[in-house]
């Protein structure tokens, strides 16, 4: 019996060789191991969109659940839609070896994280892990502390695309930022070595007149709040805070307000939908945290909505890459995108009333548009044309903790 997590108790069965058993093996054909080995990636641009182990699975993941995540990604609509990344949080690595390389979990990953990674590969995904950088994880695995480069050089190997460096427990380097210096120095040598990019993630960032200043030049995302919740509240605050930072992002460099709620319990379909229109619109990273091999047509319709998505990866106007919060009343929002085009504006209309349906409007010129001027408005839920208007624009019967979310082009 094998403890990963207090929350979760693993029985594994094992062969005569002490070896476990399936569904914790896997054979690789030389198929798959030649598409990955061909495999690059250059910078990424827009924010990374994919999957994140923590939120439904925590420490009850292995690698046959890895593979089967990426197997419904590429057949349920989620690769075509943009998602490409399959992350493992915590709970992979079990120690160090003399050398100090890391070892995952014998058990849950028999077949070692190059070969997951190669799986990835094989099917057009990518693949990240996990570290903190202190000495431990969050849930007491070895961390990377004075193992930065030891550590930064294994995932190349390994041919990892993503990592996410958290913070936790144990000893760390005095200063905030020395950790993810190592790593991002060790990551740039991978990629003039390999042609293959490894996207950083950093815990955390969220004063822009402090780490703010300093923080883009060595991750490309950073969190901005505190673990977010599937509670509605939970959403609306995360937002706030990332709300803050709207000035540091930049194509390439993003504030991110933390892994996706949409599938989980404790969120209506409406406010589903209010939480996934407000990471678009913020162009924060869209990594799926719920049980996708199972996921509901209604969380998949959300996920997948091409019309909201290219708002989160469009480079924003002028490279603003993330919208912000234009208006606040109260019990009600007002959010902004200019696109790249510099002609089309995304607005997002929140009803913040928990009981309520309300007609939300907003005014043209409160977007810099001149009076008189008429707007196409297109509703990217509906996914409708809803006509014609001058001057502004009203969103009828929005409902408790719902959302219109429409874009407006010179008509």
């Amino acid at each position: 019996v094998r403890y990963a997590h207090t929350d979760f108790v693993e029985c594994v069965v094992q062969n005569a060789d002490g070896l476990p058993l399936g569904p914790f093996t896997h054979t690789f054909t030389t198929v798959e191991e030649a598409a990955a080995r061909q495999y690059k990636a250059g910078p990424i641009v827009s924010p990374p969109m994919g999957f994140n182990s923590w939120n439904y699975y925590h420490c009850n993941i292995d690698e046959v659940t890895v593979m089967a995540i990426i197997d419904v990604m590429v057949s349920n609509g989620m690769k075509d839609a943009g998602y490409e990344y399959v992350n493992i949080d915590d709970c992979w690595q079990v120690a160090r070896m003399a050398n100090g390389t890391i070892i995952p979990d014998p058990v849950r990953f028999p077949s070692g994280m190059r070969a997951v990674a190669d799986y990835a590969h094989s099917k057009g995904m990518k693949f990240g892990v996990y570290t903190a950088q202190a000495q431990y994880t969050c849930q007491g695995r070895p961390g990377a502390y004075d193992y930065e480069t030891i550590d930064a050089n294994t995932y190349c190997d390994w041919g990892v695309d993503y990592l996410k460096i958290d913070q936790c427990a144990g000893s760390r380097h005095p200063q905030l930022n020395t950790s993810w210096i190592l790593f991002h120095q060790a990551f740039e040598n991978c990629y003039n070595t390999t042609g293959r990019f490894i996207v950083q993630s950093v815990e955390s960032c969220d004063q822009p007149e402090a780490c703010g200043q300093w923080i883009p030049n060595m991750a490309n995302l950073w969190r901005t709040s505190g673990d977010v919740q599937a509670v509605f509240s939970s959403i609306i605050s995360n937002a706030k805070k990332n709300n803050r930072m709207k000035d540091i992002a930049s194509p390439g460099h993003f504030n991110d307000a933390d892994m996706l709620e949409v599938g989980n319990v404790g969120l209506s379909n409406t406010e589903q939908v209010s939480h996934f229109s407000l990471w678009c619109i913020m162009s924060s990273p869209l990594l799926s945290g719920t049980d996708l091999i199972h996921a509901s047509n209604e969380t998949l319709q959300i996920l997948t909505n091409k019309e909201a998505i290219m708002v989160n990866q469009d480079l924003g106007f002028n490279a603003k890459i993330q919208g912000y919060l234009l208006k606040a009343e109260l019990f009600s929002e007002i959010w902004y995108k200019p696109l790249a085009d510099g002609k089309t504006r995304a607005v997002l209309l929140l009803n913040l009333d928990d009981a309520k349906n309300a007609s939300l409007t907003v005014n043209f010129s409160d977007l810099g548009i001149a009076q008189g001027s008429n707007q196409a408005i297109r509703d990217l839920w509906k996914h409708a044309d809803m006509g014609t208007f001058a001057d502004s624009y009203t969103a009828q019967d929005v409902p408790p903790h719902g959302v219109a979310f429409v874009t407006l082009v010179d008509a």
